[in-house]
């Protein structure tokens, strides 16, 4: 005898009852989340401190300022991805930080009329120079044309000496790149402009209590705009709690660093963070959080359809390379938690392979087993799966350890049911039809299924995934011979 939901045992009045039940239908499908984090300007209207929904580039700029460097992350990534829910938390300034400061030093007055070609953080600024202008003139236009720019920076010019200073204060200034013809522009005869990079930004916005900022919503992808020790420290803590049981809810973060390779080395090699991927930018032009928000909106959606495949190649549109890592100091920066990308002749951007910054177990001792991003991002998926069948399939049951002639239609889950349910899983849906995994006979083999010896409405497993890994390396010997023997 079947047992049903809704229609009552105690029913003697005709009629013809159908219960429909959807619980083993529904096949889980929801729409990722990606979490923008960085910096807002007081002319923004979001509270700082409080997660709020985009839902455009303009309202971006509204609530968190135009200009910002959240603002600036919601247009690159809206640019890439348009798919994804958008959300980000935006953080106020520091009340005790200073803004980084560079010059641009006009040395000496042009001697016929052009344009200079300034960038800013990756930005075209031009200045039109006369013939006719003095040291302190094209100060002035260089002031003007970067006040009318869409960039990171304000500027005030003195004696001939233009002083940039970024919007924000923190250490996310001290990247903003200054440089003067990116592309081999001419500049006017006579004119020369010395430039002195950015530095002397400090003081970080505070990460606050992230769990209580963040509360329950389930946010997949992260993309950090800073990455200060403290913002770094905090977020990987995070990463960790939730994707630890109880809450199982983790999220993969990305973010970026611009500095040398020394520099570089010294800030992966600080971490080891499982759920975080850098990008090792070098000194290329492009600001660490716009390019942190090109990463996370080209890697992330690759991610989601399909967490076993390579993203080796994946466009990086946005990102500006003047110059990169060679073979030898690239290859060493993988083995530092540092992801690396392919910096084409045209200064185009690809991903060459994006790494997390795990690197060792607790001993201290090297380890791999999260090198790349898309291990934990895989192990999620699963964990999801498995969630998704078992409560469809078990919920509301009776526990059993064997079946022991129980009438068909009783609501009895056993060992060999949750065992069934599990292997089914593996071989039908992630092997087959997602191709996430391999070697079913294994995991058949070292699958353990067993009801709690203590806890009689407990079952225990232990299962053995053999996942598949993204495809990067193809190793060949060619041994060649005179003569066929």
């Amino acid at each position: 005898m079947l047992t049903y939901k809704q229609i009552p045992a105690a029913l003697r009045y005709p009629g013809v009852y159908i219960e429909v039940d959807g619980s083993r239908a529904g096949l889980g499908t929801d729409m990722p989340a990606m979490l923008l984090v960085g910096q807002k300007l007081a002319t923004g209207t979001a509270a700082a401190g409080e997660v709020v929904q985009i839902s455009s580039v303009q309202d971006a700029i509204a609530k968190f300022g135009a200009g910002s460097a959240l603002a600036q992350m919601a247009a690159k990534y809206r640019a890439i991805d348009t798919t994804f829910d958008l959300w980000a938390l935006p953080y106020a300034d520091s009340g005790v930080g200073t803004k980084a400061t560079g010059t641009l030093t006009v040395t000496a007055a042009p001697t016929a009329a052009g344009v200079l070609s300034l960038y800013i953080a990756g930005r075209l600024v031009q200045v039109a120079v006369t013939a006719t202008m003095v040291v302190a003139d094209v100060a002035a236009a260089i002031v003007a044309a970067i006040t009318a720019a869409d960039v990171p920076v304000t500027a005030t010019a003195a004696a001939g000496v233009v002083t940039v200073s970024a919007k924000h204060k923190g250490t996310i200034g001290n990247g903003i790149d200054l440089r003067i013809s990116l592309y081999g522009e001419d500049r006017p005869a006579g004119l020369a402009v010395t430039v002195v990079a950015m530095a002397g930004g400090a003081g970080d916005p505070a990460p606050g209590d992230l769990a209580a900022i963040l509360g329950t919503r389930w946010f997949r992808y992260v993309c950090l705009g800073m990455s200060d020790a403290a913002t770094m420290a905090a977020w990987h803590t995070e990463s960790q709690r939730r994707y630890a049981p109880p809450i199982q809810s983790g999220f993969r973060i990305f973010t970026a660093f611009r500095g040398d390779y020394a520099s570089t080395v010294t800030f992966g090699t600080a971490r080891n963070a499982e759920h975080i991927a850098a990008m090792s930018l070098e000194l290329n032009p492009t600001p660490t959080w716009e390019a942190a928000a090109v990463v996370a909106a080209a890697a992330a959606p690759k991610l989601f359809a399909n967490p076993a495949q390579s993203l080796e190649d994946t466009p990086l549109p946005g990102i500006i390379g003047a110059s990169y890592f060679d073979w030898t100091n690239a290859n060493s920066l993988l083995f530092k938690g540092m992801s690396v990308m392919k910096v084409a002749k045209d200064g185009t951007c690809t991903i060459k392979r994006l790494v997390t910054m795990y690197q060792t177990k607790a001993d201290g001792s090297a380890d791999d087993a999260f090198l790349d991003i898309n291990t934990p991002e895989l192990m999620e998926r699963i964990r999801r799966e498995q969630m998704s069948a078992a409560v469809a399939r078990f919920t509301g049951s009776a526990a059993a350890k064997n079946n022991d002639g129980f009438r068909p239609g009783l609501r009895i889950t056993t060992v060999d049911d949750v065992r069934a349910m599990l292997l089914t899983l593996y071989r039908s849906t992630l092997m087959f039809e997602y191709g996430w995994v391999q070697d079913y006979e294994f995991y058949k083999a070292n699958l353990i299924v067993e009801q709690d010896p203590t806890n009689p409405s407990r079952f225990n497993y232990r299962d053995t995934p053999v996942l598949l890994s993204p495809f990067y390396i193809l190793a060949g010997r060619g041994e060649f011979r005179k003569v066929a023997v």
